[in-house]
Formats: C-alpha cells, sequence, structure tokens
C-alpha cells in the first residue's frame, strides 16, 4: 500500500482532507509524493501550499507538479468573499502548488495565512500544507510560534528523519537544540536515540504541538535507508510508551516507487 492508502484508511470521509505536514526529514518529498498519489484518483486533484515557507519548486529538479499560482491577496486573513480558484483550475490528475508571492533571495515561496485553507477545501477534495519548517535538518522540535497548523485540519502527518539517530544532539543535525533538548531530555552533545524521538513525539510540546483535537496524527519515521536499525526494533522501541499518534509508518520516502516508500505501518 502507497503512502496515500495509509493515511486515507485513517479517516471517516477517505474522498477528501486537509493534511497538514510538520517535523522534519523529509516534509517536501511527502507534500509532493502524496500529491501525486492522491492527485490521479481524485476529480479535483490535490493542492499544494504552505502556511510557513517552500522552497520553490521551480528551483528543485525532479519536483512533479502541473501549475504554480501565486497570490500575494493569500498572505492576508480571509474575508467575507471567497478566494476565486480560477487562476489554479481543478482537475483529474492536475497538482497545484499555491502561495503567497516568490521570495528570490530566499529560492522560497511565501505561504498563505492559516485562515485561508478552509475555503480552499471548497474546491478542492485534497488540500496539503507544509506547516512547518526545519532547514532541511532530519529533525525538529517546535518553537513557541510553530508549527502552523490550519484550522479544520483533518490528519497532521509528522515527521521525523531517522539519518539523526547516533549523531550529536547539536545545531548541526536538530534544528532548534536548545527546544529539542527541553522535550526531549538528550543533553546537548549526546547522541540522539529512539528514546528520545519518542519522547519528540509523545510531548505536548513536541512533533504535534497544535494539533486540532480531532484531527488523526501519524508518525512518519523516513530516512529508514539511512539508518542501522531495522524497521520492526524501531516500532518495538516506540511501544515502550503510551501512544503519541494513530499510525507509526517506516518509510523511505525517496524510493521511486511509490509502493515501496512505506516499509512498515503499525497502529496504535
Amino acid at each position: 500500500m502507497n503512502l496515500a492508502g495509509h493515511l486515507l484508511a485513517l479517516l471517516a470521509d477517505p474522498t477528501c482532507a486537509v493534511i497538514a505536514l510538520v517535523g522534519a526529514g523529509g516534509k517536501t518529498s511527502a507534500l509532493f509524493g502524496l500529491a501525486g498519489e492522491l492527485a490521479g484518483d481524485c476529480p479535483s486533484g490535490a493542492l499544494m501550499t504552505t502556511t510557513t515557507h517552500l522552497f520553490d519548486p521551480r528551483l528543485e529538479p525532479g519536483r512533479a507538479y502541473d501549475g504554480l499560482v501565486l497570490d500575494p491577496a493569500l498572505a492576508a486573513a480571509a474575508g467575507p468573499e471567497p478566494w476565486d480558484p480560477l487562476p489554479a483550475a481543478p482537475g483529474r490528475g492536475r497538482r497545484i502548488v499555491l502561495a503567497a508571492r516568490a521570495l528570490p533571495d530566499q529560492g522560497k515561496l511565501q505561504g498563505i495565512d492559516p485562515s485561508r485553507v478552509p475555503g480552499l477545501r471548497r474546491t478542492w477534495a485534497f488540500v496539503l500544507v507544509e506547516a512547518d519548517g526545519a532547514k532541511r535538518l532530519p529533525v525538529k522540535a517546535p518553537a513557541e510560534h510553530e508549527p502552523v497548523v490550519p484550522p479544520g485540519t483533518d490528519l497532521v502527518l509528522g515527521l521525523v528523519g531517522l539519518a539523526c539517530l547516533g549523531l550529536p544532539m547539536d545545531a548541526g543535525a536538530v534544528h532548534r537544540p536548545e527546544r529539542f533538548a527541553a522535550v526531549t531530555g538528550c543533553a546537548p552533545g549526546a547522541p540522539i536515540r529512539i528514546e528520545h524521538l519518542a519522547a519528540l513525539a509523545r510531548s505536548p510540546q513536541g512533533l504535534f504541538k497544535g494539533a486540532p483535537a480531532g484531527a488523526r496524527r501519524v508518525l512518519l519515521l523516513n530516512q529508514a535507508d539511512q539508518c542501522r536499525i531495522p524497521p520492526a526494533a524501531l516500532l518495538r522501541a516506540l511501544r515502550s510508551g503510551p501512544a503519541a499518534a494513530h499510525l507509526v509508518l517506516v518509510c523511505t520516502l525517496r524510493d521511486p516507487d511509490p509502493a515501496a516508500r512505506v516499509l512498515l505501518a503499525e497502529p496504535q
């Protein structure tokens, strides 16, 4: 089963969803990969956007999408009139990227105001939102203002890059190491262990911080191909405490075959 299949199985209505991606270690790969999996079977396709910043896909070879729409008005909070979706026409198989504006000096796109997201689902059945930033490091703990999960989110996909395991806990491996230390108990310079990742997922101030009360939570452990611990052993270690998510996935998101990206899945 591909990633989309595992996620849709958790939803009361698998034909539509707002999915927010948080954490580190593959959010953008998950965003574009998931959009590709969802768009083909959906009459409206899939919309990709961000409430923070997103690397400009025009500058990233290999990113698959069918259109990019920029509208500076979307940086402001939603007003009484719905946003006109005509510039980003939905359609079966279409994968549209939506943002407020390009930031050429950063190579990124500026995100939309989170209040805009509920209105977008009137046009697109699937709205995928990159709702966190991690400076391309494999793991992070959120600051006070993070993540920016939009209202009405149905599922929060929390990512951790397994490439961090065994690395010293510092700014070379962790985005916001001071927060990671406070949330997980991992001392500065100490090796990052699976117990620290479990603590990150379970803490109210950790990976799923800001998730709406009714949203399904999925812990996605990416970069399994860069980890010496077998996937089954990772899952056993995560069972040692209270469940942090409704589902845990061990993945290799960079695999070109969507059917091969999920190595193990375990409901919690």
